[in-house]
């Protein structure tokens, strides 16, 4: 693995960039503004993974491009120093393909809450998916909210059979507000890789996906929020 410095005032704004230029791994150096990439393969699993070191781990946002100069955000994660997550960016290498990437801080999430809490509206309703993991199971449904409370669900499903829920349980499905929290509250258990997508405006989460044990199969959580519409300010 090559490691080559870079002059370029656009490259060495990158905190790191991890480079698969023709099946070839190369990392290039700049400054210490984010977490320390390192691009490799994992033993008995395909494709190419990120794994992520330092200090400054515990909360960055990964970006790709294609080209160095457009860059695309694909989630913020939050994580523990030490515990050297990894991240799987890419099925497999066909020749000549190249990519890369980046880590840069990431917001807090407290700034982040505080966002939402300011603009919250005191009605409104969302389309909310909530899978718990592939054993047990989830649900979906249309989720009214008035005042910070669950008053409403509508179009309920069972996550995994896909059946309808007649009568649903308000307390199994979540308002924006607690989507926070399962972010934090994640990261507080040492969850191994917390990811989170916002939605375009960056209001709220969009996509969280949890990965309590990397090495566990099917544990994973993942919660969806869309479709938000304001009915009171």
């Amino acid at each position: 693995m090559a490691v080559k410095k870079v002059q370029s005032s656009l490259v060495c704004l990158l905190a790191l960039t991890a480079v698969l230029l023709s099946g070839a791994v190369r990392l290039c150096a700049q400054t210490n503004l984010g977490p320390m990439l390192r691009l490799g393969q994992v033993p008995g699993m395909n494709g190419y993974f990120l794994f992520v070191l330092g200090p400054q781990a515990t909360n960055f946002v990964l970006e790709t491009s294609a080209d160095l100069k457009s860059w695309t955000t694909l989630y913020q994660a939050f994580g523990w120093p030490g515990t050297n997550p990894v991240y799987r960016i890419m099925q497999e290498s066909p020749s000549g393909a190249h990519a890369f990437w980046r880590a840069v801080p990431g917001e807090p999430l407290l700034v982040k809450e505080q966002r939402w809490t300011n603009q919250e509206p005191v009605e409104y309703r969302f389309r909310l998916r909530h899978m718990v993991s592939f054993w047990e199971g989830g649900v979906r449904g249309t989720v009214r909210v008035r005042d910070g409370r669950v008053v409403e669900v509508t179009d309920a499903v069972d996550d995994r059979t896909q059946q309808p829920i007649a009568n649903p349980d308000l307390s199994r499905f979540l308002t924006i507000t607690q989507l926070f929290g399962e972010i934090r509250r994640e990261f507080e258990a040492a969850s191994q890789q917390v990811q989170v997508r916002y939605d375009p405006s960056g209001l709220y989460p969009e996509w969280i996906l949890v990965d309590r044990l990397l090495m566990a199969v099917d544990d994973e959580t993942v919660i969806e929020a869309s479709q938000l519409l304001v009915l009171q300010r």
